[in-house]
């Protein structure tokens, strides 16, 4: 028996996953909680575990509130070995989306340097904060004639490309588990999305950009755009407490989905009482 504390805010509709983790746990006797960042650090020994989940906020208006949270509980656990998803490529911002293009991968445009993007050939681009993390709160849509007077340093620039969906490919463990397809995409409508299977050389690809993420226990999302050609290109490494849609698989997938995700835990808590005991 375990106790587990699970991070997620319990005031977004996308927590309801996180009860379904909860209760997967307790099936197997443990103690879980869930509480949003601001519980008391007290607890903190408490946990025998501690799960960073779905933390984001919904509302522009909180995200100061949430960023100030962030980092404390970042700066107070960081050298914890008890805690799981606490810092991801996305958890520290969207910075890396430069860097990945810098270093030719597949993935959408991205710079931060004005007269770059103006030579792009786009009439449309986008503007993502630099610390939005996982949120795509405070991102602004410009024309090419607007992008000098809206750009600041606190922004990332992309092209708005044409794309006929947008691809998730979900990972539990460092293990493809599932993949959806939004169509036309995911923002701002939320359609229903289907499950896909992705081909060898799209598979492979998932699994190159989650391979870079640090977080190798527990739950990470690869999101992609499918190009008009048909290709796929990195929109973000949803790494730090990505809503993984859980609650509308499949009962037979979703069942197998919380079962690895629950052996993976399992796994690292036993690893990490071995390195205790030496």
């Amino acid at each position: 028996m375990h106790k587990i504390l699970i991070l997620s805010n319990i005031n977004n509709y996308e927590s309801k996953e996180d009860y379904l983790i909860k209760k997967r746990l307790e099936r197997d006797g443990n103690i879980v909680d869930i509480k949003w960042l601001d519980y008391d650090e007290k607890l903190d020994k408490y946990y025998d575990l501690i799960i960073r989940r779905n933390c984001w906020v919904e509302k522009k208006e909180d995200t100061d509130t949430y960023k100030n949270l962030n980092s404390k509980l970042i700066n107070r656990l960081r050298n914890n070995h008890n805690v799981i998803n606490l810092i991801g490529l996305d958890g520290l911002g969207k910075l890396y989306l430069k860097s990945l293009y810098r270093n030719n991968y597949n993935v959408v445009p991205t710079t931060d340097i004005l007269t770059e993007a103006l030579k792009w050939d786009c009439e449309e681009y986008v503007l993502k904060l630099k610390d939005s993390f996982g949120s795509g709160l405070g991102q602004l849509f410009v024309s090419k004639d607007k992008l000098k007077e809206k750009y600041n340093d606190k922004f990332l620039i992309q092209p708005k490309i044409k794309f006929q969906s947008e691809i998730q490919a979900y990972f539990v463990n460092d293990r493809l588990m599932y993949v959806y397809e939004y169509t036309p995409s995911k923002w701002p409508d939320y359609p229903i999305p289907k499950l896909i299977k992705l081909k060898n050389n799209e598979k492979m690809q998932a699994k190159q950009f989650a391979r870079l993420s640090p977080i190798k226990v527990g739950m990470k999302r690869i999101d992609f755009l499918k190009l008009e050609n048909s290709s796929l290109s990195l929109l973000e490494i949803e790494d730090n407490s990505p809503h993984m849609n859980i609650e509308i698989l499949p009962d037979k997938l979703r069942n197998r989905v919380l079962d690895n995700f629950a052996e993976g835990i399992y796994d690292y808590i036993n690893e990490l009482n071995v390195n205790l005991k030496d």
